[in-house]
């Protein structure tokens, strides 16, 4: 397996819903590796009416996250390092607020570079005005990544809007577990044709934890790979959200009307 890119993970300890502790954060990281990821965007949980999680505090717990890496693997066995890099960034409810706190330095871009934010819609529905958020987002050079659209109950039963998102400069990240069923398989319905239409660009994990939601890739990129073909399943864990981390936009089929 090449060497995966896992954009979307909650494996920052006590932050969120994700890791509970620093060893649950440890674990999560021997599963990534094991699994073949070796580069992990840390994302909590932002501006949700119940984790605020300001850039301030992200940037410290990767960083402690990272030395601890470090220390856990010299400890263990030093003939095999888990050398995993683990980057800033943060899954961003959709909010009027979300501009001002933006404006104000306190929302953690992909990778911190500024160019990329991950946009969450909650459960239900799309929200009145989402388009102009996301139209004001492009405004300031920063495009829309909108995570795990196929668990959106709106966008299950009408999708046109998601693709209109799409065709207008978002970008779509599909969680690996509504690939491979875990979510059911009528989520797993809406995700196969979104697929097929070429509205997703990159799959990651959105992990939680050391049991139940894992930090793995390889299982949904062979899910993917009997639709789009190894090849185009592959850039999904590597090419694509390598792109994102060099702050370019990736080189991405167009849309297919849905």
């Amino acid at each position: 397996m090449t060497e995966m890119i896992d954009l979307h993970c909650h494996i920052l300890p006590g932050l969120d819903d994700g890791a509970k502790d620093l060893e649950e954060s440890l674990g999560m990281c021997r599963i990534a590796y094991q699994d073949g990821i070796r580069t992990i965007v840390a994302t909590p949980h932002t501006l949700n009416g119940v984790y605020e999680n300001g850039k301030s505090a992200i940037l410290t717990r990767v960083e402690e996250l990272c030395s601890e890496l470090k220390l856990d693997s010299a400890m263990r066995n030093p003939q095999s390092e888990i050398d995993l890099t683990i980057l800033p960034g943060s899954d961003v409810r959709l909010s009027e607020d979300l501009l001002n706190q933006l404006e104000e330095g306190k929302v953690t871009t992909v990778g911190d570079g500024g160019k990329f934010l991950f946009v969450e819609f909650p459960s239900q529905e799309i929200p009145y005005g989402t388009e102009e958020i996301l139209f004001q987002l492009r405004g300031r050079g920063i495009i829309p990544i909108i995570t795990h659209p196929e668990r959106n109950l709106e966008i299950s039963q009408r999708p046109q809007q998601y693709y209109e998102m799409i065709r207008k400069g978002c970008l779509g990240q599909v969680t690996a577990m509504s690939l491979t069923g875990e979510f059911g398989s009528k989520v797993r319905q809406v995700t196969e044709k979104l697929l097929r239409h070429r509205l997703f660009h990159f799959i990651a994990s959105d992990a939680h934890s050391i049991n139940g939601r894992l930090p793995i890739l390889s299982a949904a990129v062979k899910s993917a790979a009997k639709i789009l073909g190894e090849e185009e399943a592959q850039k999904m864990v590597t090419e694509y959200p390598g792109a994102v981390l060099e702050d370019r936009r990736p080189n991405i089929p167009d849309p297919l009307p849905i």
